[in-house]
């Protein structure tokens, strides 16, 4: 522990902000590290020499600052805080002054009071803070889809996703569904930022790593329509689980995270999804604490992704079918993309099972490097070659 962690002097890798109020009473902190590890550190480190339990204050946002157009952070560089704290009857101070002056970003955590928090929850928000966490009910804006993303006869489809029921998506077309939905879903919901089961037991929700913000209260985040995407051959299990961060508080699963959004899952075990439809189906998943447990609401909707192998009996309220693209539809993305035709006899040379967006993207990249390395040729020469070379017929 750093002995003159309540020393005011020149720091250059952390800093730590506190508002007491007259008698001295600490209500509210925040601290500045190199990362969250250290900030964490340096965050019990205060705790401790202070003597403050850490279940006495809430967090209430973390996550990486943009510090790239300030040489410091001090007292006076934060006049809006130290005017917010000064409303609240605190004052700010910090032990010293932190040089930023060539770091891009750096990380911080702040917490309030116990005390602090239930006061501010108990606040009649003004009207101007009422409009800023307005929500806006989730729809899809199909002007938004990339271009390029997506043959123009297969957006029509994706209106089916403004219904917001559990879906089934049949991507054959191999179309990169992720890119879509995190562009073409709109509005902002306000979730909160932890559920407080029981006194000093939390679940957190708000998850940056998850979420754009839009705007926040003290204990609730305005947040663009929540978009968690979730691939069985890169993630975890353990995301649908509840994780321990520290003692009484635990980071929701993924599914809680999803509130009021979309949780999209790529090729999901059947069990999973059977889980995830009964545990919406009965409005509440169990948490578990010292032998009690717990019913926390849950809000989502499910997606599941598939490459269309036929497995999937399950039946879905909805069911999108993205089939593999036929030669028209090859040629007019050839014809959109390039500016050049090919015949129905250079399409059919890809192979059916070939004819996919994915395909389509190699093909692109192909022929750039053919570009780069043959200027002299036409594109309708580069384009049959780089046919050859994604099927192998390269001579």
């Amino acid at each position: 522990m750093p002995e003159d962690i309540l020393t005011p002097k020149e720091r250059y890798d952390s800093l730590v902000f506190i508002g007491i109020k007259e008698n001295d009473v600490i209500d509210f902190i925040k601290v500045y590290a190199e990362d969250k590890t250290k900030a964490l550190a340096l965050l019990n480190s205060f705790f401790y020499e202070k003597g403050i339990h850490p279940m006495d204050f809430i967090v209430v946002d973390e996550g990486v600052e943009d510090v790239s157009e300030k040489e410091i952070i001090s007292t006076k560089t934060e006049e809006e805080l130290s005017a917010y704290l000064s409303r609240l009857g605190l004052k700010l101070i910090s032990n010293g002054i932190l040089y930023t002056k060539y770091k891009e970003s750096i990380y911080q955590i702040t917490a309030i009071s116990r005390e602090l928090y239930e006061t501010l929850k108990k606040q009649k928000k003004p009207e101007r803070m009422e409009e800023e966490l307005k929500e806006v009910e989730p729809y899809i804006d199909l002007e938004k889809i990339p271009a390029g993303e997506i043959p123009k006869e297969y957006i029509k489809q994706f209106n089916l996703l403004n219904l917001m029921q559990d879906m089934l998506v049949i991507n054959e077309a191999e179309i990169d569904l992720e890119t879509i939905l995190k562009e073409a879903i709109q509005g902002q919901v306000l979730i909160p930022r932890n559920i407080e089961v029981e006194e000093s037991l939390l679940i957190q929700i708000f998850d940056k790593e998850y979420h754009r913000e839009i705007s926040s209260a003290v204990d609730k985040v305005l947040v663009k329509t929540p978009i968690i995407y979730w691939d069985y051959y890169v993630d975890s299990m353990d995301d649908f689980e509840f994780k321990k961060i520290e003692e009484r508080v635990f980071s929701a699963p993924i599914f809680l995270k999803a509130m009021k959004g979309l949780l999209v899952l790529y090729e999901p075990p059947k069990q999973l999804v059977k889980r995830l439809r009964r545990i919406k189906k009965r409005g509440y998943v169990d948490f578990n604490f010292r032998d009690r447990r717990y019913k926390i609401p849950v809000n989502f909707t499910i997606i599941v992704e598939t490459g269309g192998d036929g497995r999937w009996n399950m039946t879905f309220p909805i069911t999108m079918r993205l089939p593999k693209l036929d030669e028209h539809i090859w040629l007019n993305l050839i014809r959109e993309e390039f500016g050049v035709k090919l015949s129905i006899a250079d399409a059919r040379r890809i192979p059916k099972d070939q004819r996919t967006m994915s395909s389509f993207k190699n093909l692109k990249i192909l022929y750039r490097k053919l570009k780069e390395h043959n200027k002299e040729k036409g594109d309708v020469e580069l384009l049959k070659e780089a046919i050859d070379i994604m099927v192998g017929t390269v001579r």
